[in-house]
């Protein structure tokens, strides 16, 4: 199976900080590839180590 891109949806969400490293190192190993990656994360510290660009949600206003 060769995929042109990876969506996660929550990668590092319940895991402990080794695991969350080891997860980090497996993405930037496949960004290095050229694999496109999408992940959706609240992990914003998560979100900047891997990421090229970010797009960020914020709520819309009751106004």
């Amino acid at each position: 199976m060769k995929p042109r891109i990876l969506c996660y949806d929550e990668p590092t969400s319940a895991l402990d900080p080794n695991l969350r490293k080891e997860v980090e190192k497996m993405i930037l190993s496949l960004k290095k590839s050229g694999l496109t990656q999408l992940i959706i994360t609240h992990d914003l510290n998560f979100a900047e180590n891997v990421a090229d660009q970010m797009l960020k949600v914020q709520p819309l206003s009751e106004d």
